[in-house]
């Protein structure tokens, strides 16, 4: 099975890629450091990338051929209020979370029966003050999300969405670290690929 994660050297993505050692494995991030050693422990290739800039996009997507898995773990979080938030912050959730898939999904070639997953978020933990930019970004994905599926469907691709509550990632950092109670990044992707490849292949996948 040929795989590509991106979004790779975060928590989440590297949690896929170790759950995942021994397949095809093609690993992304914009860390070129921390990418190359992932790839050495779990026998994968490195390509760097920034997803966000469509001309790199594209190239990751033509150097890694025809999928069978797509992970897409790229994400960032923001906080600050409305009346703070400025145009860059607001920017940068939407590049993050909305255009690194749009692009991702422009020029990736899937084989047959493919799936291609995606990190939406419950609406009750981020739709909370202090969120707003992050919560319309993943809301914008999903929405996007929803209209692609028809179409990728066509060409026997499922693009699966998932939503996690907490995981205890680097994502928190800047919030003052995980909630109490995150899942751990290897027991939440332990969960999606066991719900995964049931068929029929789920739309959504809530852990």
């Amino acid at each position: 099975m040929r795989v590509l994660i991106t979004g790779a050297t975060g928590g989440l993505g590297g949690a896929f890629a170790r759950a995942l050692k021994g397949h095809d494995l093609l690993l992304s991030g914009r860390r070129a450091g921390a990418l190359a050693e992932l790839a050495r422990e779990v026998g994968a290739r490195a390509l760097p990338a920034d997803l966000a800039d469509e001309l790199e996009a594209k190239a990751l997507l033509e150097e890694a051929g025809p999928l069978d898995l797509l992970v897409h773990a790229v994400g960032k979080a923001g906080r600050a209020s409305v009346r703070e938030a400025g145009r860059d912050l607001v920017e940068e959730m939407l590049a993050a979370h909305l255009l690194t898939a749009a692009f991702v999904l422009k020029h990736a070639r899937f084989q047959k029966g493919a799936r291609a997953v995606f990190f939406g978020a419950y609406p009750r933990y981020v739709q909370v003050p202090g969120f707003a930019a992050y919560a319309a970004a993943k809301g914008a994905l999903e929405a996007y999300l929803e209209a692609a599926r028809k179409e990728l469907l066509r060409e026997g691709v499922h693009l699966v969405l998932v939503r996690l509550p907490a995981v205890a990632t680097g994502l928190w950092a800047p919030l003052g670290g995980p909630p109490k109670g995150a899942l751990s990044p290897e027991e939440a992707a332990r969960k999606v690929l066991e719900g995964l490849f049931r068929e029929p292949v789920p739309a959504l996948l809530e852990v």
